[in-house]
């Protein structure tokens, strides 16, 4: 079964290739996933796996790269995020900076309405569209130490069994 079957809306995964091209491959539902996807630059093919999924359209590991440990953050655009704050300090002697305060009414309010991504530690392909169950953490440096560091890394974590689906947020 493909993430699409059981959630109705396409699900997304944009990635860097090899080459430096960005991809964004939007999956319909009728469709299904593709077994493979091939860079429009390059012509390189990457291999997506189905038993990264769970039945109900959740992800449990990387569909690119097939890592474990995925992070989930907010889908907020930066620059929208940015225009709201230069906008607000631009205002702010004018307003008596009350507009500082509604930048942050409506920085918050982005902050909830907009969807969860999935990035992967490893190759820092975003998900998109995928159920939230199970649900993964948000960003650990610990976990993106252990991966850039390796036996060098100060703080690493050791990988927990399963990767990251329904483990806690982190600590700090």
């Amino acid at each position: 079964m493909s993430p699409s079957d059981s959630l109705g809306p396409p699900v997304q995964l944009r990635f860097d290739c090899e080459c430096g091209a960005l991809q964004v491959v939007q999956i319909a539902p009728a469709e299904g996933a593709p077994e493979s996807l091939e860079c429009s630059r390059c012509e390189g093919t990457l291999v997506l796996e189905a038993g990264r999924l769970d039945g109900d359209g959740g992800l449990f590991a990387c569909q690119l790269c097939g890592h474990p440990e995925l992070f989930s953050k907010k889908d907020v655009p930066r620059a929208l995020g940015l225009m709201v704050v230069a906008v607000a300090a631009v205002l702010a002697p004018w307003t008596n900076y009350a507009s500082l305060a509604v930048a942050a009414v409506i920085d918050f309010a982005l902050y909830r309405c907009m969807p969860d991504v999935l990035v992967c530690y490893e190759c820092q392909a975003e998900h998109r569209g995928y159920a939230s169950e199970p649900r993964h953490p948000g960003f650990d440096r610990e976990i993106a130490e252990r991966l850039a560091f390796g036996k060098r890394a100060v703080m690493g974590k050791p990988m927990r069994a399963g990767g990251t689906a329904g483990a806690p947020e982190p600590e700090h």
